[in-house]
């Protein structure tokens, strides 16, 4: 996947043996003295997936700035990169978790890919508003922004829910302040 923060390459983990695994392909790009970071990132489960989670996996992540190293070896990259649009999505996706003491920023795991799943994928990743069912991919509306809210009677569920339809994690941080016996 090519995106404004470089190229990126993703194996699931436990694969099989007729695939390259992360590593053999950060084994390739040494011995081309290209540098890359591995990084566990997570995709939407498989549509025959009994369980429902996320597939877990590793990503082999070049940044732009080091994709010069790669065009040598593939030339045509130079022209799809310089075509990468100014506005287009990188590869983090930020979440807000409201915790007693504030609100925290953090990163979501996810594949390089995410902008360009499906609404069906992006919703068995839970990237849609448990409320509204918003798609929580797009970042034009500020009043929409992801926040981390789980059901209290399922708390290590993951469950996003915009900010609008969650007053922002207002509500959960007082929730959670009244249960630390801190006054909000």
């Amino acid at each position: 996947m090519l995106n404004s923060d470089g190229l990126a390459l993703w194996r699931e983990a436990g694969c099989g043996e007729w695939k390259a695994t992360a590593a053999e392909i950060g084994h390739d790009l040494e011995m081309l003295e290209v540098p890359y970071t591995m990084v566990t990132a997570c995709r939407f489960p498989l549509a025959n997936s009994r369980s429902g989670q996320l597939r877990r996996g590793e990503e082999v992540r070049i940044a732009r700035k080091d994709l010069t190293h790669l065009v040598r070896w593939m030339p045509s990259l130079k022209e799809s990169t310089d075509n990468i649009p100014d506005d287009c999505p990188g590869w983090g996706f930020t979440i807000f978790q409201p915790k007693a003491e504030g609100i925290a920023a953090t990163g979501f795991a996810l594949a390089a890919d995410w902008p360009v799943w499906t609404e069906k994928q992006a919703r068995a990743a839970h990237l849609l508003c448990a409320v509204c069912d918003y798609d929580l991919r797009q970042r034009n509306d500020e009043d929409r922004l992801p926040y981390y809210i789980p059901l209290p009677e399922k708390p290590n569920r993951l469950r996003l829910v915009c900010g609008r339809c969650c007053n922002h994690g207002r509500d959960e941080m007082q929730r959670l302040a009244s249960l630390a016996g801190n006054s909000a």
